[in-house]
């Protein structure tokens, strides 16, 4: 385990593990937007890239994705990724860390995956570009 400290955030995470878990789980949902979210994830800037590799996260993998149209040709991501570790210090439910676009908080949540090591979720939001050929109403119905 590693002591993490990230604008306000005092994090105890095991990254080889939390890598491993990225791994072996794979994110289920709506196909189309998640082929989106990845694609429009593809290049990720310095910052962001810096951000998921201090804790070890697969950022086109997150453990819970929800898409949601907004305006334009534009769609709105959130969900959590899933980290190995405990939370020593940090508000929760707050948007503590932004990055660009994206926005990242703690959160307090039931973990989706059956996972018996002590585990957190880090919760994003992030309005990215609809990329895909396919239209963007198949999204909107």
């Amino acid at each position: 385990m590693t002591e993490v400290s990230i604008d306000g955030w005092l994090l105890n995470i095991d990254k080889e593990q939390t890598r491993s878990l990225y791994m072996t789980h794979m994110q289920e949902g709506d196909r189309l937007s998640y082929q989106n979210f990845v694609m429009a994830n593809e290049v990720l800037d310095e910052e962001l890239l810096h951000f998921s590799n201090i804790l070890g996260l697969n950022l086109q993998q997150p453990t819970l994705l929800n898409a949601f149209p907004v305006e334009g040709q534009q769609i709105m991501y959130s969900g959590h990724y899933t980290v190995c570790g405990e939370i020593i210090e940090g508000e929760m439910d707050a948007w503590d860390v932004i990055i660009g676009e994206h926005c990242f908080s703690l959160v307090e949540e039931e973990s989706i995956l059956e996972f018996t090591e002590p585990h957190f979720q880090i919760g994003f939001e992030v309005v990215l570009q609809w990329l895909l050929p396919q239209s963007l109403e198949l999204m909107k119905k």
